[in-house]
Formats: C-alpha cells, structure tokens, sequence
C-alpha cells in the first residue's frame, strides 16, 4: 500500500473516525433502517480493520504505533472471520487470525 500526499488521510481524524465506529460496534442493539432492523456488526467490524491497516501503514505516525495497530487489527479480523457466514473472508498478508 502507497500513500499519495492528496489522498493520505489525516492520522488523527482516521483515529477518531475508529475509535467512534468501534464504540457503535459495541452497542448490542442493531442498527435500524427504513426497511426494519438491520445488523450492522458485520460491516461496522470489516470498515473498522480497513482503518486499522491505514493507520498501521500511515507515512505519518511511527513504527511502533503501526505495530499496535496491526496488532489491533488482527484481533479485528478474527471477528470478521468468526462472524462471516459468507465466503468474503479477512485474510490477506498482515492479517492472520489469531487461535487462543
């Protein structure tokens, strides 16, 4: 993954931008659309591990922060691939999942 300096997110609104998807993830109630109840879990988890690879690959934040984040994104994929009934899973180089 390269960043082009038009397209680089700024670091610190991709954080908060996480930190506020993760915390309606942990809301237990589903979210609700014009067509009824509609589990947003699934889809809220896989944007949440996409932001996790970008700040983990940020030209602008350091190597160590990058490692937190690929490490957070593991535990992220391994939600994903739990939870995923379909074929769509999150495996690609750097996100292996993690078996306890």
């Amino acid at each position: 993954m390269t960043f082009d300096d038009e397209q680089t997110p700024c670091p610190l609104g991709l954080l908060a931008a996480t930190v506020a998807l993760m915390t309606r993830y942990a809301d237990a109630e589903p979210g609700l659309t014009a067509s009824g109840p509609c589990d947003i879990h699934p889809l809220l988890a896989k944007k949440i591990a996409s932001n996790l690879l970008f700040l983990q690959r940020h030209p602008a934040l350091p190597p160590q922060f990058g490692k937190v984040m690929a490490q957070a994104r593991t535990q992220w994929c391994e939600i994903i691939n739990r939870d995923t009934v379909s074929d769509v899973r999150c495996f690609e180089p750097g996100c292996t999942p993690v078996h306890h």
